[in-house]
């Protein structure tokens, strides 16, 4: 069973870390280079606006469907094609919603075409993620890796190209919406072709059976996106930087962002796994449980200690050429921190989808956001995009604090956690070895030195070894 998990995590992370990177070097090698920190806040701006609003058409559905996909495979096209037309009927919602609040908020009128655009790139993706739920639940993740990759290599490689020889961004993003609808072809093609046919026929059962999962996983959902997004909203109207702040901090994200693609994938991998143990009931699911945690904080911690130690170094490659480059390097420090706790608290998320916590979910997120936009508020005007990082760094803290409290006593305890203790010490061993040889080498030897320790040690501690035996 591990086998295949091993198979669709790879095939998940090879294909979202590709189009990750592509992401990435369109934001720290295109935009810095052809565009202004203005510009480059502006863009930054629309896609946290236009991601934080689309979050409400995915209504907490994902999950569930490929849950009851798993487990009613026969009945796969009868779930889809139900939930296909909620989805459409929230995608038109959102849309109207994305102009409206746009409107509202006063932002200028490049901004909002903009929106707009990545707006429809947006819903159209996330209509298309609904088809990829079908290659999850039958556990053939390699189709989705097709259809992430067509699609990132259309918006960034082309749109990247077409930046080059001249377009404005208002271009750029028409080329990202044409990538949308490509990757909604894709998916649709494959689903027919190798999976099931899709099936309109309305079923109030399956309306019933979806929505009463989804419903409160929906809550918890759209204030997980909001305690991700909405300090850039807020940053823009709060900081007296403006939109520049949206540029440092935007662009510090991404770069941390690039690395949760990892987490994700070998989640995303083991969710349906995890969902047929724990409805079985045996003590395989405990140790899926055990082994993610070991999995996640082997990956998470050294990350977060060394983008932290080596944000100045990072941040001068990368963007040395912006004017004011240094804050982006001080909300990078930060936010290194938050991205390795995020490869923790994806255990959390995916722990309480998996065996349908629905209530626990919702409340964990409320008070995730609550937190969030409390801090923003307070600290923002004084700290700018420094104050976000803070903000994101004690969210992402108290989200993995409670959710594992909730899932000690209520659903699953780890069958050991003595490596808790050792992958701690390594890291943090590493970590001052950082420190101390960092004025004397460059960046890439440093990574490769520290990267090295790293992965000696936790061969020599059997850590490897026992993650994929036990």
């Amino acid at each position: 069973m591990m086998s295949v998990v091993f198979k669709n995590t790879s095939a998940l992370l090879v294909s979202h870390t590709i189009g990750r990177l592509l992401s990435l070097l369109l934001t720290v090698l295109i935009l810095p280079n052809y565009f202004t920190e203005q510009q480059i806040g502006s863009y930054l701006l629309a896609m946290f606006v236009t991601s934080l609003i689309a979050s409400i058409t995915e209504l907490g559905m994902q999950a569930p469907l490929i849950r009851e996909m798993t487990l009613h495979l026969k009945a796969s096209r009868h779930f889809l094609g139900n939930t296909l037309i909620i989805r459409i009927l929230l995608s038109i919602m959102a849309f109207i919603l994305m102009v409206v609040t746009s409107k509202l908020l006063g932002y200028s009128s490049e901004t909002m075409t903009l929106i707009k655009l990545l707006g429809l790139a947006e819903l159209v993706n996330g209509i298309a993620q609904l088809f990829r739920c079908v290659f999850r639940a039958f556990e053939k993740m390699h189709y989705e890796a097709f259809t992430v990759i067509a699609e990132r290599v259309m918006a960034t490689v082309v749109g990247s190209g077409l930046i080059i020889l001249g377009v404005d961004l208002k271009d750029f993003c028409v080329i990202v919406m044409i990538a949308g609808f490509v990757n909604l072809f894709l998916s649709v093609s494959l689903v027919r072709a190798r999976f099931t046919k899709l099936a309109f026929n309305f079923d109030l059962a399956i309306w019933r059976v979806i929505l009463v999962q989804a419903l409160p996983f929906a809550i918890g959902n759209i204030f997980n996106l909001i305690y991700f997004r909405i300090d850039m909203v807020m940053l823009s109207k709060l900081s007296v930087d403006g939109e520049l702040a949206n540029a440092w901090y935007g662009l510090a994200f991404t770069i941390v962002n690039a690395f949760t693609i990892v987490p994700g994938a070998f989640m995303g991998a083991m969710f349906p796994m995890m969902s047929r143990e724990f409805e079985e009931g045996t003590i395989a699911f405990r140790r899926s449980y055990t082994n993610a945690v070991r999995a996640m904080l082997l990956l998470g911690l050294p990350l977060a200690i060394g983008l932290s130690i080596l944000a100045d170094e990072i941040t001068f490659l990368l963007f040395s050429q912006l004017e004011q480059w240094q804050k982006i390097s001080q909300g990078l420090q930060l936010l290194s921190w938050s991205g390795g706790l995020t490869f923790l608290t994806t255990v959390v998320i995916t722990v309480l989808r998996a065996t349908d916590k629905r209530r626990a979910f919702t409340v964990l997120m409320v008070l995730t956001a609550i937190l969030n936009i409390s801090i923003n508020y307070l600290i923002i005007p004084k700290w700018s995009h420094i104050g976000c990082s803070i903000a994101m760094v004690i969210s992402e803290s108290f989200l993995l604090i409670v959710g594992f409290i909730y899932i000690h006593f209520k659903i699953s305890r780890l069958i050991k956690i003595d490596f808790v203790f050792r992958i701690v010490v390594l890291s943090f061993t590493m970590g001052v070895g950082l420190i101390l040889i960092q004025k004397f080498f460059p960046l890439w030897l440093l990574v490769l030195v520290g990267l090295g320790f790293y992965l000696g040690g936790i061969w020599m501690l059997g850590e490897l070894k026992a993650n994929l035996t036990h």
